[in-house]
This record gives C-alpha cells, sequence and structure tokens, in this order.
C-alpha cells in the first residue's frame, strides 16, 4: 500500500515534467525524495489521509445502503485497505 500511495504522491509531483540543469534530467519526485525526505514522507501521508478519507466515505455509503448484506466483501475490502493506509 505505501508503495500506490508513494507512486501517487511521484505522479502528483512530476505532472509539469522533468527538471532539465544543463544536460542533466531529473524527475520533480526524485528531486523532492532525495533532497527533503521529511518533505516527501509528509507529501505521501497527506496522500494517505486523503485516501483515507475517499475510502471511509465510499464504506459509509455501501454501508448505509447494504440493507441485504450483498456487498460484504466490498466493505470488507474497504475497511482492510483503510486498515493498511493508516499504519503508514
Amino acid at each position: 500500500m505505501r508503495e500506490m500511495v508513494e507512486e501517487m504522491v511521484d505522479e502528483l509531483l512530476d505532472m509539469d515534467g522533468d527538471v532539465v540543469i544543463g544536460n542533466l534530467t531529473f524527475s520533480r519526485s526524485a528531486i523532492v525524495r532525495e533532497l527533503d525526505p521529511i518533505a516527501y514522507r509528509m507529501m505521501c501521508s497527506d496522500m494517505a489521509d486523503t485516501h483515507i478519507e475517499d475510502l471511509k466515505s465510499d464504506l459509509e455509503f455501501l454501508e448505509e445502503s447494504d440493507v441485504d448484506g450483498e456487498h460484504y466483501d466490498e466493505i470488507d475490502d474497504l475497511k482492510s485497505r483503510i486498515r493498511e493506509l493508516e499504519g503508514i
């Protein structure tokens, strides 16, 4: 799950393309990860928190609408994903 969050942060950072210095090219995500690992971890934590809130919203909707128990597997999967993200 951590890798998924890091990929999401990397995609967000890299949206504006690479940084070119002379004949060297660097991805923005690599720059942040290497030069300020604390800021990178904080971005990952924020991304995980945002994703958790989205999953909790989906979970709440499913739990409220699942009167017959037909979404048990989906609900269980959402709860599991939330627990994994909270451990990051």
